[in-house]
């Protein structure tokens, strides 16, 4: 049995009324676009209960939506909404008030007028609960915000989570392509940025912020040398083939022709000799080896 004044019966009427206005707004939309707004609805509901309490709630619900359709017909046609001009902002906030918002639903319409500077800020707790002042500061140095442009903290906490990720899957495949390429290369570097960003958020021993800025910095530095490092092999390998192969070159080496062999027969024996032993596998490894050593030497500048 559904109890109207009970949190649950609250949440279940504001759901039906929300799926039943879905229903008839997008009535002359193709099915599978409204199905699946409807979905989303639901699952946002659901997802915030316990297991058990699922089932139960959907039955209520499916009961509540049916009464709310005509008793399970089809649709309705749309309704002609009377012009109206755009809502207040009070009727924008009463509707909010009376839509039957789960907490996080809660959390970002706060989070939004926060932003806007519509709501107060979060209060920060004691006990290092909160983000202190010397953080916040941090932030918003490293993206570029003034001292008075908003700062959604969640978002903020997201998109740290979105960079973590990002440096955690791209280190073991520089790490890795780094060590097959130079695997006699004096400068070696590991994957530390997993654990020391670890221990940095779990603020356990050895979690320093300072550990952390070193791991990224290599990291940093592999990465970016790598890049430079491909660019710059292509130059000395262009240089070394010219220097070699060349016409002007390959001709010098030849000498001159004589009455019995033109200059051009012996230039093209002189080329003949120079390309033993140079094939695809010659020019990769030649490759490999000029990345390699201008990447360690680049290395050498920025691990201690």
């Amino acid at each position: 049995m559904i109890e109207p004044a009970t949190d649950r019966g609250r949440r279940l009427a504001a759901l039906s009324r929300r799926l039943a206005y879905l229903h008839t707004e997008l009535a002359d939309q193709p099915e599978d676009l409204r199905r699946e707004q409807l979905h989303d609805e639901v699952q946002r509901a659901v997802s915030s209960l316990q297991p058990p309490e699922r089932e139960p709630f959907l039955r209520d619900l499916l009961e509540l939506f049916a009464d709310e359709l005509g008793g399970g017909g089809p649709a309705p046609a749309p309704r002609p909404v009377p012009a109206k001009g755009p809502a207040s902002p009070l009727e924008m906030a009463q509707s909010l008030a009376a839509a039957g918002l789960s907490d996080d639903e809660r959390e970002q319409v706060i989070g939004v007028l926060r932003g806007a500077g519509l709501a107060p800020a979060a209060a920060r707790p004691s006990g290092g609960g909160g983000v202190s002042t010397a953080a916040e500061k941090e932030v918003r140095r490293a993206v570029g915000l003034g001292a008075d442009d908003p700062i959604d903290a969640e978002r903020t906490a997201l998109a740290a989570a979105m960079l973590a990720e990002f440096a955690l899957k791209i280190e073991p495949w520089a790490c890795t392509y780094w060590s097959n390429l130079a695997p006699d290369a004096r400068n070696r570097v590991g994957q530390a940025v997993t654990k020391s960003l670890a221990k940095f958020v779990a603020g356990g021993e050895g979690g320093s912020k300072e550990a952390l800025a070193k791991d990224l910095y290599r990291l940093r530095a592999l990465i970016s040398l790598l890049m430079r490092g491909v660019s710059e092999a292509g130059k000395h390998f262009a240089r070394d083939h010219l220097s070699r192969y060349s016409v002007a070159e390959v001709a010098k080496a030849a000498g001159k022709g004589t009455l019995m062999e033109s200059q051009d027969v012996k230039s093209w024996k002189q080329y003949v000799k120079l390309m033993e032993g140079v094939d695809e596998e010659a020019i990769e490894a030649r490759m490999c080896q000029l990345v390699a050593k201008d990447v360690d030497a680049g290395l050498s500048q920025v691990i201690q």
